[in-house]
């Protein structure tokens, strides 16, 4: 009988009940340890799935593999994006324990039972490719970028080289934080040879790609970048979390998480309260995002 104890199924063979007592030691000593091995963390370990919006991608996967190197308990793990949306839409419908999001939550949808935990203030960067030389953007250079008048490094001050710009969808959270300050970003109408991405790490993609290529991201998904992309001054202020938590820099993506309290597991609970720490505001600062917490 493969797979059994032979020397326990014997102890009952040919009517010889003499080994009834060592049989029984044997079956309580099995028993014994599955218990254990059921009580164990590893045992009762669960992974949280935390899907969402591009924006804080990069940085919460720097906070979920801190989290994970520190106890063995639970596993955090970030995908690629599914959009502020379809973070909603998981946690919203229970599929979710912890969605990420790249804005702060509407009262509609406060009031589905949605709880927000804000990982702080990103800055939205205009950046350009590897081989990009120009330092600074003003506001009508950028218009004139997106709109396709302006075609050439050399007309924003740096060497020659044909601009391949890259637009976002109208709800993506950096767009929506460039008309916060711009409101004629309201009314951008692309240039027929703009591509537009839906998703960070397809833009990523394309400012890795092409060396002359220009775009705008909040400054922590840099992380992701292959190549060194150019990160420009807007109108000589330096885009830094220490600008935005003066003012003196005016572009920020809210960086955030989700959750419905009612829903959230054991690993939810913890790695929330480990973003809250000391070591979690510290990654957070390191990796350019202004935490809430330490706003004035």
């Amino acid at each position: 009988m493969p797979g059994y104890d032979k020397q326990l199924i014997g102890g009952f063979s040919g009517g010889n009940f003499n080994s009834l007592p060592q049989a029984c030691l044997r079956l309580f000593r099995i028993v014994s340890c599955l218990l254990i091995l059921a009580s164990s963390p590893r045992a009762i370990a669960e992974t949280l799935t935390i899907r969402g919006s591009g924006n804080p991608y990069q940085v919460l996967t720097v906070l979920a593999q801190a989290f994970n190197s520190r106890q063995s308990e639970h596993v955090v793990l970030v995908p690629v994006s599914t959009g502020t949306a379809g973070a909603i839409r998981d946690v919203t419908g229970g599929i979710a324990s912890v969605g990420r999001v790249g804005r702060t939550l509407t009262t509609e949808e406060r009031n589905k039972g949605l709880e927000y935990l804000s990982l702080g203030r990103d800055p939205i960067v205009f950046v350009g490719g590897a081989k990009v030389t120009a330092t600074t953007i003003t506001r009508e250079q950028a218009f004139g970028v997106l709109e396709g008048r302006l075609l050439n490094w050399r007309d924003l001050g740096g060497e020659a080289g044909t601009i391949r710009a890259i637009g976002r969808e109208a709800s993506d959270a950096s767009l929506l934080g460039l008309r916060r300050e711009l409101p004629d970003f309201e009314h951008l109408v692309y240039g027929a040879d703009v591509k537009v991405v839906h998703f960070d790490h397809h833009l990523l993609e394309l400012l890795d790609r092409y060396p002359y290529s220009f775009g705008f991201l909040n400054r922590s998904g840099l992380l992701g970048a292959k190549t060194r992309l150019v990160v420009l001054d807007f109108e000589t202020k330096d885009p830094s979390a220490e600008n935005v938590a003066t003012g003196r820099y005016p572009f920020w993506a809210e960086l955030g998480l989700i959750y419905k309290r009612s829903l959230l597991s054991d690993a939810g609970q913890a790695f929330l309260q480990f973003v809250q720490s000391a070591e979690g505001l510290r990654i957070l600062r390191d990796n350019g995002v202004f935490p809430v917490s330490e706003r004035k």
